[in-house]
């Protein structure tokens, strides 16, 4: 208590002593006791609260932000009334030791780092040779660490081969279970493993925002089914998520027989009908409690060498997994904003939030909170894009376009979406054809090429900044995918993607 009080407080308390103890509970003694109890602590909540804080109003140390930007929302659960822990994240995605996906994955590594992703970032690597492995570490070392120390690559052996063909998908179910049993070490699992967050992305996506366990307060678009939206938002034990995907119940239509000859009484045979349309077609994003990823990572393992022989195509390992979360008894929480894709699906993804975007924002590229929040969480470029002869593509991009001298991807107009209603393939046969493009579509496409464009270059040009040698790095954003943007001259038909 400061002096002044103390003295006056003595005061009142000494000139009422004097009275006789036969008058000590006059009311006008009460009513001075009663002031003197509100002066205290009135004085203790200002001494005890105000004044430390005042206090303390010191520069935060690194140390302090940098826990806080790993924490990533951790704060947004303690906003919305928890006081849990913020548990471990593990960010995970399946890769071969292709060229093409060492850029997909620079790419994944560099905008969690933009978004401050909390947690690790793990690649797993499956089926490097000596040599590629020696490349990819070296690399690791000398490039990635510079994002953030929690950027890890894992290598497995290559499980293509497991049936006796080879379906390169098998790498990603297996990989993970490697990674789960070497890198974690789940086998010896403890309570923080098995509360902890584990999430697979596929190399093809960019983090537009970062993406934890706790979606209280996030703009999230939950798929409708008959079990309902669940109680808290947030990934549990016993409730995992994915992103929705279109195929529906086409897990289900396979031979189950065959599927499960091992285990006739499956709970994946009793799933309802809307369980199997609305709660299982889901893929990555996939994201776990360490407990739950565990058991479907070991039902998927199991099930998919069936399930690939019963349905030889693309999808085989995604019908797994939710044949194998079916038969743990995991129905998922399935999202439609975790990511987008293709522009043209009408419901499903994203897009809502692109849609309502203002035409001024389409193309703006900017890793601000409050414009994050205004997004879906991933860019999965696993289609081409296309608008007027705007064009971007994984696979017209050469492997090697973040190389010193190469030049970078020259960016659209911020109103490209107004400017064309029609698109020219790169590879169109015949070559010039102007194809129709529908106006909403259109603002979708113009968002992924100016998105991607973008963020393509400026990933690229922090990687020239930080590997080549003064004066090397070329900056230029002049590459095209068309010998002309002029859509009415076509002279020399198909460019090929060579820088």
């Amino acid at each position: 208590m400061p002096q002044p009080a103390r003295q006056q407080v003595r005061r009142v308390v000494a000139g009422h002593s004097r009275q006789s103890k036969k008058q000590f509970f006059r009311p006008e003694t009460f009513f001075v006791l009663l002031i003197f109890v509100i002066v205290i602590a009135w004085l203790s909540v200002f001494l005890g609260i105000y004044l430390p804080a005042a206090n303390n109003n010191t520069t935060t140390s690194a140390e302090d932000t940098h826990h806080q930007l790993l924490k990533g929302s951790a704060d947004n659960s303690a906003a919305s009334g928890s006081e849990e822990d913020f548990p471990d994240h593990y960010l995970t995605f399946s890769t071969s030791c292709s060229a093409s996906q060492n850029w997909q994955s620079f790419m994944l590594f560099f905008f969690a780092h933009k978004v401050n992703q909390p947690g690790d970032v793990i690649r797993i690597a499956s089926g490097c040779s000596d040599q590629q492995k020696q490349m990819l570490e070296d690399f690791h070392e000398s490039v990635i660490k510079k994002l953030s120390p929690n950027f890890h690559v894992h290598f497995t052996p290559d499980f293509t081969k497991i049936s006796g063909d080879n379906y390169k998908y098998y790498n990603k179910p297996f990989g993970v279970r490697h990674f789960m049993t070497h890198w974690l070490k789940y086998d010896e699992s403890n309570d923080r493993l098995k509360n902890s967050i584990i999430m697979i992305l596929d190399p093809d996506m960019i983090l537009l925002r970062p993406l934890t366990y706790d979606f209280t307060s996030s703009n999230v678009m939950i798929h409708r089914s008959e079990r309902g939206p669940p109680k808290v938002k947030k990934v549990m034990h016993g409730q995992p998520w994915a992103s929705l995907y279109a195929f529906g119940d086409g897990p289900f239509k396979q031979d189950l027989n065959y599927v499960f000859s091992n285990h006739t009484d499956s709970p994946a045979l009793k799933a309802t009908d809307d369980e199997r349309r609305n709660n299982y077609p889901g893929g990555p994003p996939y994201m776990a409690t360490g407990k739950d990823m565990w058991s479907i990572v070991s039902a998927w393992t199991e099930l998919v060498p069936n399930v690939h022989h019963v349905y030889k195509h693309l999808l085989g390992e995604m019908y797994g997994w939710s044949l194998g979360a079916a038969h743990v008894g995991l129905p998922h929480t399935l999202a439609e904003s975790f990511m987008i894709s293709a522009t043209q699906i009408g419901r499903g993804e994203g897009w809502q939030l692109i849609d309502a975007l203002k035409d001024d924002e389409v193309c703006e590229y900017s890793v601000m909170k409050e414009y994050e929040d205004k997004l879906p969480y991933t860019m999965h470029f696993c289609q081409n894009y296309w608008l007027g002869k705007w064009f971007i593509g994984k696979y017209r991009l050469d492997s090697d376009f973040l190389k010193c001298d190469k030049t970078l991807l020259m960016e659209p107009p911020k109103d490209i979406a107004r400017q064309f209603d029609f698109y020219i393939r790169p590879g169109g046969k015949p070559y010039g054809v102007k194809e129709p493009v529908r106006p909403e579509v259109a603002k979708r496409e113009a968002f992924m090429i100016c998105q991607l464009i973008s963020r393509f270059n400026d990933a690229a040009a922090w990687f020239k900044d930080t590997t080549c040698e003064e004066g090397t790095a070329n900056h230029e954003k002049s590459f095209i995918f068309h010998h002309s943007l002029d859509p009415d001259n076509n002279d020399g038909g198909e460019k090929k993607a060579k820088w």
